[in-house]
């Protein structure tokens, strides 16, 4: 296979060595774009890093990190086999492994899986786990996925598993069997029209105010109607009831939120998939509310711009998407599965999914980014 020309790892380097010094004004994809929200200081100030799991037996796709009381740095990712090719993701195969580091840069190294098809207590109706989202709250680590449903009866939905610690033993929470939010059966409300298309997905926690909230994406048959709901509960393990109505007010396509809290405000971090809510395609979106319960673009930023806005030249990135048998989703070089790591409460740190492999690889990988909160 093909890697990358010496230029190109000297071109990272250089990049990486004079990052601190480097002051941007604007994204370099953003030169033919007429942005349609200000860029937050994350967006200019990231410096690329690189990847932080090596293995080429697998795709890796979601990462959800902690940072822990032993000094390290603990994941959840979403994997499953290379020769099963991207679809592979919702296959009997595929899996949530748990992955350690020493620091917030990698490497990081597998510790066990966690979650498989097999493992859910009625594979018949649950299959293929993924989108991970790692927290800890009340003194339990809690794991959030979404399953599918092979029977075709329902979209995806959403279930939790706790632990008293990150090792485990995990369990499946609640008394459905781990199951926390799906689709309602009522025709008026607005996640019914998914029933068998997205379903609830693209799981994000928060507890505010003594509540749980389990933030999720739904939408109507028309797949880029998407938008974000919660479901809220007064105790962890449910039952959770969903919100009457979508909380953020999107006008494309969106997904794969983390939330979290800083100084008394919460945010989502979303993708921009198609560009509409930015004006770039592929960038990722910084939301803000006072409460948790709302999310309008009027208060949302330009969290960071795509994969080629942080790495390499643009000659770097020509010879890179001409590589024989190269991992490429989408040649912008978008970002998913965000996630932000906090070191000493503040954001320090963002993972998430390349869709493009710039080591020259035909599988995917996450890549981390250091980021600075203003």
């Amino acid at each position: 296979m093909k890697r990358l020309p010496i230029i190109a790892i000297a071109t990272l380097c250089a990049l990486c060595a004079c990052s601190s010094r480097t002051v941007r004004t604007s994204l370099r994809s953003a030169e033919n774009s007429e942005l349609k929200l200000p860029y937050a200081n994350t967006a200019l100030t990231a410096e690329f890093v690189g990847p932080v799991i090596d293995d080429t037996t697998h795709y890796v796709w979601c990462f959800s990190p902690l940072a822990t009381d032993d000094g390290k740095v603990h994941a959840m990712v979403s994997q499953w086999p290379v020769e099963e090719g991207m679809d592979g993701w919702y296959g009997p195969n595929a899996e949530i492994a748990h992955y350690v580091a020493d620091r917030p840069e990698g490497p990081f190294r597998y510790v066990s899986s966690v979650v498989k098809t097999a493992l859910f207590p009625d594979p018949s109706t649950m299959a293929g786990p993924h989108n991970p989202r790692l927290e800890y709250v009340d003194g339990k680590y809690v794991l959030l996925y979404i399953a599918q449903n092979p029977t075709g009866k329902t979209g995806q939905r959403i279930g939790m598993m706790t632990a008293d610690s990150v090792y485990g033993p995990w369990r499946f929470a609640g008394s459905n069997d781990g199951i926390m939010v799906e689709t309602s059966n009522d025709p008026s409300h607005w996640t019914y029209g998914s029933q068998t298309s997205i379903g609830t997905d693209n799981p994000a926690f928060l507890k505010i105010d003594g509540k749980y909230y389990i933030y999720f994406k739904s939408g109507t048959p028309n797949h880029m109607d998407a938008k974000y709901g919660y479901a809220v509960s007064d105790s962890l393990e449910g039952p959770y009831t969903m919100c009457d109505a979508p909380i953020t007010d999107n006008v494309s396509y969106l997904e794969d939120a983390q939330a979290f809290e800083m100084d008394g405000k919460y945010y989502l971090l979303t993708t921009d998939n198609l560009g509409g809510n930015t004006g770039g395609f592929g960038y990722l979106i910084l939301w803000e509310s006072a409460d948790g319960l709302k999310f309008n673009l009027s208060d949302a930023k330009i969290a960071l711009g795509t994969l080629f806005d942080y790495w390499g030249t643009p000659a770097d990135r020509d010879s890179l998407l001409a590589t024989p048998n190269l991992f490429i989703r989408c040649y912008s070089g978008k970002m998913e599965r965000p996630a932000i790591l906090k070191i000493d409460g503040k954001p320090a740190y963002l993972y998430g999914a390349g869709d493009v492999n710039i080591k020259g690889r035909s599988m995917s990988e996450p890549y981390c980014y250091r980021i600075k909160w203003k």
